[in-house]
């Protein structure tokens, strides 16, 4: 069996996906819903970033989840000040991650299948 390769990342397209994506996010947060706002920004962009690079949509749509989740990671660490509990802070942190990501990738996988 011979091993397969990794796709190269069409840097063009994930940061068109990334910067769709934070658009989508701070106009979430200035009309109040900053969750929901996140979430369809990660689909957007995800989506934008396969569509772009029209191909490999899946793994383009997982790099724009994977930029925006440290791109979110600095913004909201940078205005955090100190948490009350941090397990129930860093579970939902990590579930929350997780769903970009999962949103991303399918905004990808939906670019580019036929």
């Amino acid at each position: 069996m011979r091993a397969r390769s990794a796709p190269s990342v069409d840097r063009r397209a994930a940061v068109a996906g990334l910067a769709l994506s934070i658009l989508v996010a701070v106009l979430g947060l200035f009309l109040g819903f900053p969750a929901i706002g996140a979430w369809i920004g990660a689909l957007g962009g995800g989506y934008v970033g396969g569509r772009m690079a029209g191909r490999d949509g899946l793994f383009h749509g997982a790099i724009v989840g994977a930029l925006e989740v440290v791109a979110l990671a600095i913004v909201t660490t940078a205005a955090s000040t100190a948490v009350a509990n941090v397990v129930a802070d860093t579970v939902a942190t990590i579930v929350s991650d997780a769903l970009l990501l999962a949103l991303a990738a399918l905004g990808g996988w939906l670019a580019t299948r036929s």
